[in-house]
């Protein structure tokens, strides 16, 4: 009888992973090497290199990351588009951020499986939020 059930767990299980998304992204995690304040002269340079990524489709998110109380640590999470890990390291090493050794990049490939994505454009105000 466990073995009945097993095999019908794992063919609903494979039936449920066949539908799904598993679109892959890279996610680069930014540790800080150095105190946030020292981010302060290389911030136009990373926000142009971040915005380069975006225009050009690579970027996907990208933002710092706040502790509990709110207050901004310096570190920073950003998922990119890229056909490889050689790739997506890269990138991550052209950060200014990282060139200037503030930050240390760790990439992982990310699979996406589940979630959702709305996008609601106000007409008239040009508007859109993505939710």
């Amino acid at each position: 009888m466990s073995n009945d059930k097993t095999s019908n767990d794992k063919a609903v299980i494979a039936e449920l992973l066949g539908r799904m998304m598993a679109k892959e992204y890279y996610m680069i995690e930014n540790r800080m090497l150095a105190d946030p304040s020292d981010l302060g002269p290389h911030l136009a340079d990373h926000l142009r290199f971040m915005i380069g990524l975006e225009k050009a489709g690579v970027l996907f998110l990208s933002g710092p990351l706040y502790d509990r109380d709110g207050k901004m640590t310096g570190e920073g999470i950003t998922v990119v588009r890229a056909s490889s890990f050689e790739e997506a390291e890269e990138i991550a090493q052209r950060d200014p951020f990282v060139i200037a050794g503030l930050r240390e990049p760790r990439v992982q490939r990310w699979v996406v499986n589940e979630g959702r994505i709305s996008l609601n454009i106000d007409l008239s105000d040009r508007g859109s939020v993505l939710e």
